[in-house]
Parts: structure tokens; sequence; C-alpha cells
């Protein structure tokens, strides 16, 4: 794959974000690529005509650039300008190397399947196909618990009792599910991981589920005027009162994750979450 056109989406917020896109936009320019920069990511759409998006941020910015550029088959090479950048392929300093690298053809793609939810809402406009990376949280507004009926394929199969629980895709596996107490699943398997946060019951643990399943979720209060948020990537919120449904099902789009040959998942778990180390 020749790369044509590069979109450089860089967070605002992060100077060193900002910094980082000129001087990969000065190495293009010589290069001779044709290139622009976006602050808003919501600004990535098909009309551009990219074939290669940098994201310079940290992994919220990469999320970002993930969702959007999903549906329309680009690309995404993450640059961490941010602290952790557990999803980025390099560092800062790096950037223009590892940049050059896969303009030269030295690359591996890696596909991550998203997740996508609808949102059924009484007396309210339904909300539809929303993505999500990582994960779809679905917690107590309130500090107290509540109960979620979660159905399989239409079939009813668990009462969640507790302040919630997080469903996530195998990437979203080491982010808040993994604080939560979930496994570290291998990008490239194809589960769900509902894991649930502070349960009240000592049964209460972990599921690895087929992701070719559609899940339902729908929210019971004691009181009726107790409300959940719901939140894709924690980017993403709205508001469940009693007894509206979420629906979390496969996304029919991928996002694509480029980094250079030699790339793997589990040395990124030695180097940035310091897993097996002694």
């Amino acid at each position: 794959m020749g790369f044509q056109k590069i979109v450089l989406v860089c967070n605002p917020s992060q100077p060193q974000a900002t910094q980082t896109a000129q001087l990969l936009a000065e190495f293009l320019h010589a290069k001779k690529y044709t290139y622009i920069i976006l602050n808003d990511y919501k600004q990535m759409t098909a009309d551009l005509g990219a074939d290669l998006c940098l994201s310079l941020g940290g992994d919220g910015t990469t999320l970002r650039c993930a969702r959007v550029t999903a549906p329309l088959h680009i690309p995404v090479l993450p640059i961490n300008c941010g602290s952790l950048g557990f999803l980025s392929a390099c560092e800062m300093n790096d950037a223009q190397a590892v940049l050059s690298q896969i303009l030269d053809g030295n690359y591996q793609i890696h596909t991550r399947w998203l997740l996508a939810a609808d949102i059924f809402r009484a007396g309210k406009p339904d909300i539809k196909n929303v993505l999500a990376f990582n994960d779809c949280v679905i917690k107590a507004n309130q500090p107290r618990a509540f109960t979620l009926l979660a159905a399989r394929n239409g079939v009813f199969f668990k009462k969640f009792y507790g302040d919630g629980v997080i469903i996530a895709t195998p990437s979203g596996s080491t982010a808040y599910s993994l604080a939560a107490g979930g496994p570290i699943v291998e990008p490239q398997l194809d589960v769900w991981t509902i894991t649930s946060i502070c349960p009240h019951s000592l049964a209460d643990r972990a599921l690895l589920l087929n992701a070719q399943t559609e899940l339902v979720f729908t929210p019971q209060f004691k009181n009726l005027s107790d409300r959940a948020a719901i939140s894709l990537d924690g980017q993403e919120f709205f508001v469940l009162q009693n007894k509206d449904r979420v629906l979390i099902r496969r996304a029919n789009c991928q996002a694509q994750l480029i980094t250079p040959q030699g790339f793997d998942f589990f040395n990124r778990l030695h180097q940035k979450l310091e897993w097996g180390r002694r």
C-alpha cells in the first residue's frame, strides 16, 4: 500500500502534539507528500481523500481517530504525545523515523473490531450505532447499587446487581475492565468481556462471551427517579432511566492500527503496564 495523502490529527490541548505535528509536516513537505493538519478529529471525513491518519496525542486521541477512521477504512498511526500511550506505535521522539519506515513500506496493520451500541429510551429518540473501540460502561448515576438485566441473543441470562458493568472489546480488556478485575484478552480473539463494577456478590466474576452474539442490558431501579449513565470509550455519554434498553453488538467496520514491523502486543504489556515484572 502506497500512501498519497496524510492527515495529522493532533490534540490542541497538548503543546507537544502540536509541535510534533509541525515537525512531521516539514518532513512530509520535504518528501513531497500531500498532508493536512486537523485540530478536530470530527473534520476527518471521506471528502479529504486521505489514506493514512497520524494520531498525535494520548490514548484518548487514538480512540477518537480509530472510531472516525474505521468506517473510512483508513489506517491510523498512533504517536504518543501524552502520558501512558498504551495504544501508540511510537513515542514522539521516534515519530519521524517510524513514519519514514512506514512510508517505505516497512509496516504491519493490526485490525481491531469495534463495538456498536443502540440505545432505546422511553419517550425520547433512539440513539443508533454509537461506536466504541474499548468499551461500553453502564454505571449508576447515584451512589447506590441498581439492577441490570442482561439478555444474550434475546434470551435472559443474568441479573447484575452493583454499581454497573463494563462491556469490553478485546482491545478494551486492558483499559477500565482490567482495572475492575477483568482478564487481559489478546486483541485477535472474538469475545466480549463483561466485568461487574463493585458487584454485591462474591460469586460475580468477569465473563467471556462469543462476540457474534447481541447483548441487551436493561436497568431497573427501586427508586424510579434514579438514573444510570452510559459511556462509550469514556468519551460519549448518555443517560438511562428505568427500563431503557442498550443493545450491544459488533460494529460492521474495523479500526486499522499501523505500526512498524515487529510490533508485539505482549511486549507492549511489558513496556507500558509492567506486566510480568517481579
